[in-house]
Order: C-alpha cells, then structure tokens, then sequence
C-alpha cells in the first residue's frame, strides 16, 4: 500500500513537471537596443506572457549584417530591435512569417507594415550631448547648429559611432543628407570627421564616454540619455536648431521558426498600451500616445526623411563612406 501510494505521488509530481514544461515558452530574438533597454523589455515579455526571450545583443548594423550571412537560415525566431534598413530589407528579402496583429489596431501607418512583416515598437531620434564639466572648464557654450562641430576648436572632442556598425549612425547619415542635400552633406560629414577622436561601435556609446568625461561632445542615440542624467552623469542634452532624424525600432518574426505562436503573443504584447508606456518613459516615441520622459510634451523639430529611400540608399553610403572616410571603429 506505502508503495502503492508513494508511486502515486512520483506520477503526480512527474505530470506536473511535464505541465510546466509544456507551458514554459523561450524563443530566441536578436535584439539592438542598449544591453539595459533589451533586459527591460525581455522582463517585460515573460511578466506579461510568461516567454523568456533569449537574447543576443548587438546593434542594429551587426545585426543586419548577420541576417545577411544567414539567410535563409537563422539562427533566431525574432528580432525585436532593429533599423528601419534592416526590416524594409527583410519584407524585401522574404525573410519574415507576416503576421497582421489584431492587437496593432488603430495604431498610425508608420509604425507597422500593412502585410505584418515589421512592426515599429518605437521611434528615437539622435541628440548631442556634453559633459558640462569639460564644457565649462574649456570656456565653451553648448554647440547651437549641427555646423558648429566643425570648428577647429572641437578637434579631438567629439564622439559619434559608425554608419558601418550603427543604425543610429546610418539614421545620423541619411538625415544630414536630407538636410543639407548629397554634395553638401558629405562636405559637412567630411568637415565633421576632422573633429571625431573616432567612431564607436555602438549608436548608445558617446553617452556613457562623454558622460564619464573622457569627451566634450558627443552624437548619440536619445535611448539612454534619461538613464544617465537619473543615474547623475554631468550630462547636456539638446538638438541643434536645424532638428534631428528618427528611425523606427523594428520587430519581426523570422523565416524558419518553429515557434511561430509565442512570436504572434509577443508581437500582440508589444503593440498594447502598456508596452507604450514603457519605452515612452525610457524615452522614445511611441506607437500609442504614452508619457515620454526625455521630451516631454513637446516633441523634436524633425528632418524631413523618406526612410524608404535611406533604406535603399544604404549600401551606396556605405561605399561612400568607405571612400571618403575613417572605417574602424571601437
């Protein structure tokens, strides 16, 4: 009988195990944000649906180039983090399962694909920063134009990553052409590049070296900006008057998954209003009207862009860039 019950007990104990691990869910997802935004979103994810996103990190540039090497072939389900190159790429590519969320309803065109190939979680844009104590103890004013960092007096002092390895440096790229138009733009890239100590890897690097001091000036992701003045980095924001550029923050399913279902309820999570409020409140703009904690009320002056042709525009750039300037980076 005491054998009887006690192998009752093992069965028991046995079909709860393999209950949770049927309901226990991960999938895996490239993911460019900074380390500390991926790690709010993926707790965000197993909170809201219990699915735990294993994730790699890298930015947007590094993750594009990979989706390339490894195509048709990947060796994720998702990406939640990517360029807006990249997911127009993608659609282009085939390489997505679309998926139409009914949970993305009523959000504005520019944040998803008609077909549900991409769907935008968030845009940023790019700010300068300053550490205000070198700023102060050089006798300096915070630069009000994008042209001011091409005087001499900046040399040495300005950190910006690279369009090679950075979305947000190609985003910096396709909006100073915008701006300025391609023969002009590249004379002020070229100018700029004088005054660059050299180029970082990541979009969110000039934030946390200028903050800690080691640079006057840096061009940065507005991502982690309000993450550093919290943490008490001497830290100067602003945009120059003639405005910024935006990019999206692309998530999409990929080709080859066998996890198609748990990428359909994260997809659902991230267009919910709660998801809004938490990439407004690390800063970014958002796809359902949320509070945003870097800007406020009052959203940048914008670049006029037409991320489509940035998009198609990328690997001229880059050889370009090849062409003209600097292509290592830290």
């Amino acid at each position: 009988m005491k054998g009887k019950f006690i192998a009752v007990v093992v069965a028991a104990i046995f079909s709860v195990v393999l209950a949770g691990s049927a309901i226990a869910e991960d999938i895996n997802a490239y993911m460019g944000t900074s380390p500390d935004n991926n790690a709010k979103i993926a707790k965000f994810i197993k909170d809201k649906t219990g699915i735990t996103v294993n994730q790699t990190f890298q930015s947007f540039g590094e993750i594009e180039a990979r989706m390339k090497a490894e195509a048709p072939n990947f060796n994720a389900d998702m990406v939640i983090g990517c360029g807006s190159s990249t997911g127009f790429l993608a659609k282009k590519s085939g390489w997505t399962i679309p998926y139409v969320s009914p949970a993305w309803k009523g959000v504005p065109d520019v944040f998803l694909d008609p077909q549900g190939n991409w769907y935008n979680i968030a845009n940023f844009s790019f700010v300068l920063v300053a550490n205000k104590d070198r700023l102060a103890k050089a006798g300096y004013k915070m630069p009000e134009s994008w042209k001011e960092l091409t005087d001499p007096k900046w040399k040495g002092e300005i950190l910006m990553p690279s369009p090679l390895s950075s979305g947000t440096a190609n985003m910096m790229r396709f909006s100073f052409l915008a701006l300025y138009g391609d023969n002009e733009g590249w004379k002020f890239i070229e100018a700029l590049d004088k005054n660059i100590a050299y180029y970082t890897r990541s979009g969110n690097a000039p934030t946390d070296l200028v903050g800690r001091g080691e640079f006057t000036l840096g061009i940065t992701s507005d991502e982690n900006v309000k993450k550093r003045l919290d943490d008490g980095y001497p830290l100067l924001w602003s945009i120059p008057k003639e405005g910024t550029g935006y990019d999206g923050t692309f998530a999409m399913i990929l080709k080859g998954t066998k996890k198609l279902d748990a990428c359909k309820k994260i997809i659902d999570l991230l267009g919910a209003p709660e998801f809004s409020e938490l990439m407004a409140a690390i800063g970014y703009v958002t796809p359902r009207p949320a509070p945003n904690a870097l800007y406020g009320k009052t959203l940048p002056k914008y670049i006029k862009l037409d991320l489509g042709k940035a998009s198609d525009d990328k690997p001229k750039n880059n050889d370009i860039w090849k062409q003209k300037l600097r292509t290592d980076f830290k």
